[in-house]
């Protein structure tokens, strides 16, 4: 799981920008999902959260993070609720495993959606930067529909079909991660999707490939990471020339290059590999994960 916060200092203006996206067919007689849930912003990178109810309390404001295997509660929530602590854990973090403290959460209700006896981490909310976050745990195999542009988020619903100002990426599974392939000039790049992270990151083998490709513009920045249980790590920020994911092509696209720990708990750190932060999913005006038809996809904004 990559972290939460990044500190950044000299880098107001960078952005990846579009550089084209294909048109694709419309079928006018897709449904919308009939039922969101609201979401509001969370920080200056739009991370969004929703309103989730814990033990019938709340509501709670909790991050939806596809780059977390497991859901968290902020310490804070916990005492709130007057849990009980249990068994420590190892959690794999940006730096490397630590050791936290469990709770269990005897309902936890989203909408419809409703699990009980859920088992949780729980770290300091000024590291989550929320109540607490719903990970891939909680996710399972349903469709998620990120809605940057309406700030809402649908979970399970039937998704709409791409139109003309959709790019469908095309998915495939390793080792339990939903992976989409992208690429950046001469080298192709394993690409995982992180609505958690502020900041778009990668490994330091794609450090060496951009350097080697020489597909690194301007000046480097050195940053620091800050992870969700608090763990802190030195990165590098670059700018890279162009980043592709399946027809799509984005143009000087800021990337953190770290020596990320979960890359090696993932298995993915002798190939170059980049976790897609919501610094780029907040430039589209919607993000759908669909397993069923492993794809996802990116909507753009109408231009006017």
């Amino acid at each position: 799981m990559v972290g939460s916060t990044i500190s950044r200092r000299g880098l107001a203006g960078l952005a990846a920008t579009f550089v084209a996206a294909p048109a694709f067919a419309l079928d006018p007689n897709t449904p919308q999902a009939s039922s969101h849930e609201p979401l509001k912003y969370l920080d200056v990178a739009r991370r969004l959260t929703v309103q989730v109810m814990l033990n019938g309390q709340g509501p709670f404001h909790m991050m939806i993070d596809t780059g977390a295997n497991s859901s968290m509660i902020s310490i804070e929530t916990a005492d709130r609720l007057g849990l009980a602590r249990g068994e420590p854990v190892n959690v794999h973090g940006i730096a490397g495993v630590q050791a936290v403290d469990t709770v269990v959460i005897d309902t936890l209700r989203m909408g419809d959606r409703v699990r009980r006896q859920m088992r949780v981490s729980i770290v300091a909310e000024r590291h989550l930067g929320a109540a607490g976050l719903l990970g891939l745990d909680w996710l399972g195999a349903n469709s998620l529909m990120l809605n940057y542009g309406q700030r809402r988020m649908a979970v399970g619903e039937r998704l709409p079909m791409a139109d003309d100002q959709t790019v469908v990426v095309k998915t495939r599974t390793r080792s339990g991660l939903t992976l989409i392939d992208a690429s950046m000039p001469g080298q192709t790049l394993i690409a995982l999707l992180d609505s958690g992270s502020m900041a778009t990151i990668g490994n330091m083998a794609l450090f060496r490939a951009a350097q080697k490709r020489k597909a690194i513009i301007g000046e480097t920045f050195d940053i620091q990471l800050r992870g969700a249980i608090g763990q802190t790590l030195p990165g590098r920020l670059v700018v890279l020339n162009r980043l592709t994911l399946g027809k799509m092509t984005l143009v000087n696209v800021p990337v953190v290059m770290a020596p990320v720990h979960t890359f090696d708990y993932w298995g993915l750190s002798r190939e170059p590999a980049i976790l897609i932060g919501s610094d780029i999913l907040q430039k589209f005006e919607t993000v759908a994960l669909d397993f069923k038809r492993r794809e996802v996809r990116f909507r753009i904004a109408g231009r006017g």
